[in-house]
């Protein structure tokens, strides 16, 4: 019996000691503002319940009883281990939220001050929403010095009489993509913090609507859409026949197919068709166009897996959708920043999901 009861002794004077150590913890951090009333009080409540535990361990035996676990010594430390876990899950769950909401605002924050000192340089449109006579063009680009400019190079310039406006959005880049942008006379929001594809996407769109755009149309930097193609994607739209355009690499043609993504390509386009009942062929293509009333109406959410989002969002919205055949090249320079193939098929199942249901 005393071997079994001297290991219990030193695991109630630790929990003592832990307990103190929290109480001080809280404590200071609270008189420093580093901890919020609510945190500081769950840290003093945990601290509480340990120290009481660890003076008497036969408070918890009432509760532990209707858990299922019998009265004695080693059952309770095995029951207050199951407890303190499932505690410790639902502290972590509560910091990952704290978390998300925390970069969310850091994300938020690094827009607003990208798109105030992009409307500084370039101002806005003179007649926002009358139309300007203009194409925008949003490219997506995180450290694309070795293909941005090859890109660039062979944009049209106008597209049936309307001009064409190239606007770069850098995510974080740390190269010189910025730079080479403004040497080809594109247009170009910085931005310090790395978001994602879909965040730069996101603010590129306020850009151009911003710039009063007549047209909104996305290419990659990587020189895997041909730019040469931008008038027969946006023609639907000119024509009055589409308040969305994608770009179908099914309908087209890829140089050279990526093993797993003309199937993974398949599957998603004939789940996406059938949820939303709009015959789709490429869910994931990158290259689109919309009508200005379209994103003003469309929410994007996604820093990362877009494309579904997009496609699910315009359909939900009732938005005339179509497609066009489009090609699908290996890039020019660099290597992809998309995750492994069968993160990405998890990441777009994920967002086309919650898209949907949301």
């Amino acid at each position: 019996m005393g071997d079994l009861q001297s290991p219990l002794i030193l695991l109630r004077i630790l929990g003592l000691v832990v307990a103190a150590a929290l109480v001080i913890l809280a404590l200071r951090r609270f008189r420093r503002r580093a901890l919020r009333l609510p945190d500081t009080i769950i840290m003093l409540l945990l601290a509480g319940a340990m120290a009481a535990i660890s003076i008497a361990p036969a408070l918890v035996d009432p509760v532990l009883r209707e858990l299922g676990f019998p009265p004695g010594d080693a059952r309770r430390v095995i029951g207050v281990l199951v407890i303190s876990n499932i505690l410790a899950y639902v502290l972590l769950l509560r910091a990952f939220a704290k978390t998300d909401r925390l970069e969310q605002t850091l994300g938020d924050h690094a827009d607003r001050v990208a798109a105030r000192w992009f409307e500084r340089e370039y101002g806005r449109d003179l007649a926002p929403g009358k139309g300007s006579g203009k194409v925008s063009v949003v490219i997506p680009a995180l450290n694309e010095e070795d293909s941005l400019g090859d890109v660039l190079s062979v944009m049209p310039q106008e597209i049936s009489g309307l001009k064409v406006e190239p606007i770069v959005v850098s995510d974080g880049s740390s190269d010189a993509t910025e730079d080479i942008a403004r040497r080809h006379g594109a247009l170009v929001v910085g931005r310090d913090l790395r978001r994602g594809q879909g965040a730069a996407v996101k603010l590129g769109y306020r850009m151009a609507l911003l710039r009063g755009a007549d047209v909104v149309a996305t290419v990659d930097a990587d020189g895997q859409y041909d730019p040469l193609e931008l008038p027969q994607l946006v023609r639907p739209i000119l024509d009055g026949e589409a308040d969305v355009v994608h770009g179908s690499r099914v309908l087209g043609a890829y140089e050279r197919p990526m093993f797993g993504r003309a199937y993974g390509v398949k599957v998603f386009a004939g789940i996406t068709s059938r949820i939303t009942g709009t015959p789709i062929t490429d869910p994931a293509s990158g290259f689109r166009a919309f009508t200005p009333q379209a994103l003003e109406a469309l929410e994007f959410r996604e820093n990362q897996f877009h494309a579904s989002e997009v496609t699910i969002a315009a359909a939900k919205r009732g938005f005339r959708v179509k497609e066009v055949p489009c090609t699908f090249r290996e890039r020019f320079a660099g290597t992809t920043k998309k995750p492994p193939l069968f993160k990405y098929g998890y990441g777009y199942t994920r967002t086309l999901l919650r898209t949907w249901l949301g």
